[in-house]
């Protein structure tokens, strides 16, 4: 609104009034400017990171030219160090100035071969000729060593079970009317499978390690001249449930057994769910817990990510007959109560990237990466002494984190990067401090994270499963290969001695005895000779 000089009024209070009116429009219209200038760097922030996302690189690192999360520490030993070096070098005489400034490379050397494989001479000597060419006065005082890795096909092989046959040898002998007696069947994992419980392990260990699908492992057969159909082994995946029932109970008290566990989970595609249609999405969900040092990890399939669906697996209204009824004590940890490494990974990192880029945004990963470089230190001490170090050198730096938000937290754009990361770990504070209580708590849900993620890889291959039996047989055997290898067993190894060795486990401790963390791999790798 604008007024010609004539057009004011010449009553001091009535100008006085209008001054005060044209101030309230003013500051009314700055304010819708600067919500309008807010919202304009807000958009050009996201066609920014989505350009990035889709044309840049497809990981949530900082280029090199911004600072990293987990390396700032080493960067500052490294120029202390170089800056110890350099102040040496002043001190002492240069006796290298005739010498090339360019640094001498370094020749590559490869790897030594693994010292448990078997070796194979091939000795290779001079012929006749150049033997006689040389001589009298020559003597052999060695051989030049390589070494070159080899291989020799997989070999399939058939166990030919002969049990033995008798018959009376009149009808006089008692008991003959009877009939012949045989020689009991040896137990097995599936009775009437046609695979030996080595080949019933390579299934598994091909598929769920792998990522080889079934229809690939069939034409991986075919290849040898062996007719073995996808059904076939499907169905072993299906029939084996039942008789590793027992096994998997003792995996799930042993889950629970622990201090700690945390949880993720990732969407799964099943088909032939009941009142679903085959396109909606169900869930793998993933526990990782346990004694520290031997963890079980294991893998539930869902078809909701509502929240029961961990209450109820992990706090059953009804305990099994062999569990105490008491609830299990743990403390329980997911993606929310580790916003660190999802901080540091999305919210923080995209702020970093952002269009901008605004030093503090760098400051805010900083910061983090300092945490990250305490647990660095702190991995290898028992829990009570990581509690007592955690208390004398995160607390400071988490202290002064907070005072850094709460500093920026009304300067940052509320619906920029940076101030959706400040709110968003404002509003997560006293769970992002949580794992200072308990030195058996992880700073962040890394560790469930990679135990989920052959899973998520595997899923690239096979695409969905066939059905919710289909789905919970790949979560049971997940659970098997993915607690073997926390464990440090090799997959193939435990479930051949599990599939020969549990048939005949009778009792709750025989089973117990087939825990990974009962075994070690001298355990497992003799190949039973019985069939």
């Amino acid at each position: 609104m604008t007024y010609a000089p004539d057009a004011l009024p010449d009553n001091p209070q009535e100008l006085r009034q209008l001054a005060e009116q044209m101030a309230r429009q003013l500051a009314v219209y700055e304010q819708e400017v600067s919500a309008k200038d807010e919202r304009i760097e807000q958009l050009l922030d996201y066609i920014h990171l989505l350009r990035q996302k889709q044309f840049g690189a497809k990981t949530d690192r900082l280029s090199k030219d911004q600072l990293s999360l987990f390396d700032e520490a080493e960067l500052e030993a490294l120029i202390g160090e170089f800056e110890a070096e350099l102040e040496e070098a002043q001190q002492e005489p240069d006796t290298t100035a005739t010498k090339s400034s360019s640094p001498a490379k370094k020749t590559p050397k490869r790897k030594p071969l693994p010292a448990h494989l078997t070796r194979i001479e091939r000795i290779i000597d001079l012929d006749d000729e150049q033997k006689a060419a040389l001589g009298e006065g020559w003597r052999l005082i060695g051989h030049e060593t390589a070494e070159r890795l080899a291989v020799i096909p997989r070999q399939y092989y058939v166990v030919v079970t002969k049990r033995a046959k008798y018959a009376p040898a009149n009808d006089q002998v008692p008991g003959a009317d009877q009939g012949p007696r045989v020689a009991s069947r040896p137990p097995q994992i599936l009775p009437k499978a046609l695979g030996h419980s080595s080949l019933i392990a390579q299934v598994v260990t091909h598929k769920f390690i792998d990522g080889l699908p079934l229809y690939r492992q069939e034409a991986i057969f075919a290849r040898e001249g062996i007719t073995l159909s996808r059904q076939t082994m499907s169905g072993w995946m299906l029939a084996l449930a039942d008789p590793l029932a027992p096994l998997m109970a003792e995996f799930r008290r042993v889950l629970l057994g622990g201090p700690v566990v945390q949880i993720d989970e990732t969407p799964l595609q099943v088909l032939r769910e009941p009142d679903r249609e085959a396109a909606q999405k169900s869930y793998m969900w993933v526990y990782r817990g346990g004694p520290p040092g031997h963890p079980v990890i294991w893998f539930q399939y869902a078809a909701t990510r509502a929240a029961e669906v961990p209450h109820d697996f992990l706090l059953p209204d009804e305990a099994p007959p062999d569990e105490v009824a008491s609830p299990p004590c743990f403390y329980l940890q997911s993606d929310g109560y580790s916003a660190y490494h999802v901080l540091a990974r999305h919210d923080a990192v995209h702020a970093a990237k952002a269009r901008q880029r605004t030093g503090a945004a760098h400051q805010m990963v900083a910061m983090i990466g300092k945490l990250y470089q305490v647990e660095r230190d702190l991995k290898d001490m028992t829990p009570e002494a990581r509690r007592e170090a955690r208390q004398e050198r995160a607390l400071p730096i988490l202290e002064h984190i907070k005072t850094w938000l709460d500093s920026k937290v009304e300067k940052a754009l509320p619906k920029g990067k940076l101030g959706e990361a400040i709110r968003y770990t404002l509003n997560l504070w006293p769970q992002l401090t949580t794992y200072l209580e308990d030195g058996h708590l992880a700073i962040d849900n890394n560790l469930t994270e990679n135990a989920i993620r052959p899973f998520v890889i595997g899923r690239k291959g096979w695409l969905f499963a066939g059905s919710p039996k289909g789905a919970d047989a790949s979560a049971m055997l997940y659970t098997l290969v993915e607690t073997a290898k926390a464990n440090g067993l090799d997959p193939h190894a435990y479930l051949t001695h599990v599939f020969e060795h549990l048939p005949r486990a009778k009792t709750l401790d025989a089973v117990r005895s087939l825990l990974p963390r009962q075994l070690t791999m001298a355990d497992i790798t003799p190949l039973p000779q019985s069939c």
